[in-house]
């Protein structure tokens, strides 16, 4: 399963997928399109409907006790957004093999040392309203244990795996 990141398209994923394909010509990939509208609403909605879509591509494709593993890789946001979704995919816990994310945010932008991000960001946050870069500023709620990706860290999930990998460049 691939995972687009903000204001992302399920073809930002295609390089990946075709790869992967070309080493493992028997494998399943869905390039998810769930969020492709959404991504400036709230990670939470991101996950359900990501994990919806994940459930209707294995009841179509995998009936019965045919599915071997599942993975994900997640770009950007699109990792943030797979970890919001695990909770809603517990049913499949014993078949989790990889959780991958190329350059996920997974601790927010609260601490970027980076001015043309936080350019961006500030840009962004002031010029439409988005539920997931207030998230993942971390500025969603006034006490930070109450921020929505503070209290995604005690989602079940990512123990499920027999690999992760998290993929970034400071």
């Amino acid at each position: 399963m691939l995972c687009h990141g903000f204001q992302g398209n399920s073809f930002d994923m295609r390089l990946i997928k075709n790869n992967l394909y070309l080493l493992y010509p028997d494998a399943l990939f869905l390039s998810s399109k769930a969020n492709e509208e959404y991504t400036n609403g709230n990670i939470a909605d991101m996950g359900r409907r990501l994990a919806q879509e994940v459930n209707v591509f294995l009841k179509e494709w995998c009936p019965g006790e045919s599915l071997g593993r599942l993975s994900f890789i997640g770009h950007s946001l699109g990792g943030v957004i797979i970890r919001a979704a695990l909770p809603n995919l517990s049913e499949y816990s014993d078949r989790m093999y990889l959780f991958m994310s190329l350059s996920s945010p997974h601790l927010g932008y609260m601490y970027n040392n980076s001015k043309l991000i936080e350019a961006g960001i500030w840009f962004l946050r002031n010029t439409r309203k988005s539920e997931c870069l207030e998230e993942l500023h971390m500025t969603d709620q006034e006490q930070l244990a109450d921020c929505y990706l503070y209290k995604l860290t005690n989602n079940p999930g990512l123990g499920w795996f027999r690999n992760i990998a998290l993929l970034c460049s400071y």
